[in-house]
């Protein structure tokens, strides 16, 4: 309760600060999926559910870490580049020298800053978030192995948390008709997909858990005449 009571005053501060319409926070063990705390903003008193239609619009969602979806944009690169080096598309040796633009399809990519970077390591990729190298690296994937890493780490499927409302959208991929080339260079950066904040949260999970993406779940145990059951860890699958 500790950790929920600072998650929900530490995000109160940030959505004011920032002035933001809304604003959501998650913390999960990785290791075995258990929720430690989760806040989203704006949210009602649960001492008084029942005057929440005075209190949310009719179009808020109750609890938007499961019932909102969002575009996930830059974080996603940490999947891209956990499958390319799961793959072996990518080694921690592996140097790109990223230009300005990525040129595909006929379509432009740009890093955040429309600049060009030089040489730079996977790990440089990473850290200043480019753009042009994670569209080169899942392009040089290819479709088939860039959506088929997506599909295992859980990306446009449910969780299946222990919690009510959750929503998930297809990811769309190649065997769509409304499916094209440059989505794949722009999903690697993470536009044009919509997720849920626990999807991304499980997903991320696999990366600090050896490869095992976990459940996530509320509960941590259930109590029956005076015997306690713990619930047991499910793993989701290991993408990675």
């Amino acid at each position: 309760r500790e950790i929920q009571a600072m998650v929900e005053e530490k995000l109160d501060e940030a959505v004011e600060y920032y002035k933001a319409e809304s604003g959501t926070v998650i913390i999960m063990n990785p290791t075995n999926g258990e929720i430690l705390a989760m806040a989203s903003q704006p949210r009602i008193n649960l001492n008084q559910y029942w005057v929440y239609e005075e209190e949310l619009e009719d179009t808020t969602p109750f609890n938007r870490a499961v019932s909102a979806t969002y575009e996930p944009g830059s974080v996603f690169k940490v999947l891209t580049m956990a499958a390319a080096l799961d793959s072996g598309e990518v080694t921690t040796d592996s140097v790109y020298n990223v230009g300005q633009y990525f040129k595909y399809y006929g379509s432009y990519i740009y890093n955040w800053n429309r600049q060009a970077w030089g040489k730079q390591t996977i790990l440089g990729c990473m850290r200043h978030s480019l753009n042009v190298c994670l569209a080169t690296i899942a392009t040089d994937m290819g479709e088939e192995k860039f959506y088929d890493y997506m599909d295992a780490f859980g990306i446009g499927h449910s969780t299946n948390i222990d919690l009510g409302g959750e929503v998930s959208l297809p990811l769309l991929n190649y065997e769509n008709p409304n499916w094209y080339p440059i989505n794949l260079a722009t999903n690697s950066f993470g536009q044009g997909v919509a997720v849920t904040p626990i999807q991304m949260a499980t997903a991320i999970s696999a990366v600090a858990n050896n490869g095992k993406m976990m459940r996530p779940h509320v509960v941590k145990a259930i109590i029956d005449n005076g015997i306690t059951y713990e619930i047991t860890p499910q793993v989701l699958s290991k993408p990675i």
